[in-house]
């Protein structure tokens, strides 16, 4: 086993990992990812409530015409001659003239309940109108950063990519499985070197039969974290 190539691909690869990690962990990046949410939920709130102020303005609308009917009906009966009507017929008069001052009285506590929900509404949208442009702008300010980012690292990622591919090809292919193994289920590093008579990559200590095989074979695999220990 060669022992500096592998730890060669490892320092590349370390390379990529930092770049990768550097790329996807951006802040502008986790911004411009949490604004689209905002854009999104801001948008379909400030349809459903555009939707919902035409519906109660609708409402306010017919509201206010049963409103002024009943406020026409009233003055009819108000400017008729008292004189001119039969007791029985003042009585009748007078009990509609309560009962649509009360209808009217009621409307109005209905109306101004009314209207004070379609501001509340119309304000609610005027609101989320606002979030949705800055967090738009911000969006966009963010994702513009990222793909500026971008455009800097993975050339560096794939010219590095390319490299460790050509160290690849002459490696052991038993050893390189190994590695890849490890890297996919996010061990790393992977080889390290045997330090104080413990792994250099959790600090285990060995017991002397595994220093024993290190010395014999130039590598043994930890038990506990599954690096591969290697003797320097």
């Amino acid at each position: 086993m060669d022992i500096q190539q592998i730890l060669d691909y490892q320092k590349q690869d370390a390379e990529i990992i930092k770049l990768e990690r550097e790329l996807d962990e951006s802040p502008d990046k986790k911004i411009y990812l949490e604004m689209k949410n905002v854009v999104k939920d801001a948008q379909n709130k400030s349809n459903n409530l555009e939707k919902e102020a035409g519906e109660l303005i609708k409402q306010y609308v017919e509201m206010k015409k049963a409103y002024d009917a009943e406020v026409r009906a009233c003055g009819e009966i108000v400017n008729k001659d008292p004189k001119a009507l039969k007791v029985d017929e003042l009585e009748k008069t007078v009990s509609k003239t309560n009962q649509m001052i009360e209808s009217i009285s009621l409307l109005e506590k209905k109306l101004m309940a009314f209207a004070e929900h379609v501001n509340s509404v119309l304000a609610d949208y005027d609101s989320t109108r606002k979030r949705y442009k800055e967090a738009r702008e911000k969006y966009s300010m963010h994702k513009q950063a990222n793909e500026t980012l971008s455009a800097k690292l993975l050339p560096e990622i794939e010219k590095l990519k390319q490299d460790i591919k050509k160290i690849e090809a002459k490696m052991d292919p038993t050893f390189l499985q190994k590695y890849k193994q490890r890297r996919q289920d996010k061990v790393f590093p992977i080889f390290v070197p045997v330090v104080d008579k413990a792994c250099g990559g959790c600090r285990m200590e060995l017991p002397s039969a595994s220093i024993d095989r290190l010395k014999r074979n130039g590598f043994l695999e930890c038990e506990h974290c599954r690096r591969i220990i290697y003797n320097v």
